[in-house]
């Protein structure tokens, strides 16, 4: 009795020995499965978030880059595969480096004249719809007139004015998942002539007169003056995926949607260049206040033709 109770005893033994050899397995198999599920979801929420960075475009390594006055958008851009930004085109007169005097008011817009020096308005609505190209410019002594205000989460400067209604876009396209880095704002006279005499420089250097190379310069870059980034009421814009073409983002596919609700249109379409003398710039976009914004999307028109000065 007592063997056969011994050998019952020790079947049971063997029996939670291995059920708990069992359980011991399936505890530790279950922990395995919640460790690789933990770092399966863990890795795909660091991708997702270092994606969400990418299209932010990182903006504080890009500014760092790209935007201290020592490095041009045209300098990040060539890195790029897109186009040089303020190409003129060819055939253009160059612009004389003494530019005369400043006249004391702007026209209205439907009397600005067509080339000459234009004064920079920064007590009147006029501001906002300044245009300047390879014939219209601003003498030096604009930057007294300027107010300048940093774009929130960059280093780049805008008009004030025109910096609180880029934040305003920039956050509107942000909460749908789009962002707008800021990479070329404001750029002060002596840096666009700095920018200007490189060029020119280079052009000497290969045996072309002095004239010819700024003839040459002047279908590269804007002359000092002639550039919408000397008053600081444009911005130059990247994203993630500039270097497929910025025209071939969904940044891009919203500012052409959204942008003048900001009031802020695209200043150097394709089919003008006949008339601003600049290639297609998608990523350059020029305030000019909503109203006006509005208007020149509606009709078609680039600033020149709406201006009258085409």
């Amino acid at each position: 009795m007592s063997k056969n109770r011994y050998k019952k005893e020790s079947r049971l033994d063997k029996f939670f020995e291995n059920k708990a050899s069992v359980f011991i397995i399936a505890v530790l198999i279950l922990i395995a499965l919640f460790a690789a599920s933990f770092l399966i979801t863990t890795s795909f929420i660091n991708k997702k978030a270092d994606k969400e960075n990418a299209s932010h475009a990182s903006e504080s390594n890009v500014s760092d880059e790209y935007t201290d006055e020592n490095v041009s958008i045209m300098d990040y851009l060539q890195s790029t595969t897109n186009p040089i930004p303020e190409t003129t085109t060819s055939g253009s007169s160059a612009i004389p480096e003494t530019q005369g005097s400043v006249p004391t008011t702007i026209p209205a817009a439907s009397s600005q004249t067509s080339a000459g020096t234009v004064d920079y308005p920064s007590d009147t609505d006029s501001w906002q719809m300044i245009c300047l190209n390879k014939n219209r410019y601003v003498d030096s002594s604009y930057e007294n007139s300027l107010s300048l205000s940093y774009v929130a989460g960059s280093s780049e400067q805008m008009d004030s004015r025109a910096a609180a209604a880029y934040e305003k876009m920039y956050s509107a396209a942000a909460s749908s998942g789009i962002y707008l880095t800021p990479c070329s704002g404001y750029r002060s006279y002596s840096t666009q002539k700095r920018l200007f005499n490189e060029f020119v420089d280079e052009y000497l250097a290969q045996g072309y007169s002095r004239e010819k190379a700024y003839n040459l310069t002047s279908t590269r870059r804007n002359p000092p003056g002639s550039s919408e980034h000397n008053i600081g009421i444009c911005m130059d814009i990247i994203c993630a995926s500039s270097s497929a073409g910025f025209e071939n983002t969904s940044a891009y596919a919203w500012l052409m949607n959204n942008a003048s609700d900001y009031g802020f249109i695209l200043r150097y379409p394709a089919d003008k260049a006949n008339i601003t003398g600049v290639k297609f710039e998608p990523w350059h976009w020029r305030y000019v206040g909503v109203e006006n914004a509005e208007k020149i999307k509606n009709s078609g028109l680039c600033l020149e033709e709406y201006l009258g000065l085409a």
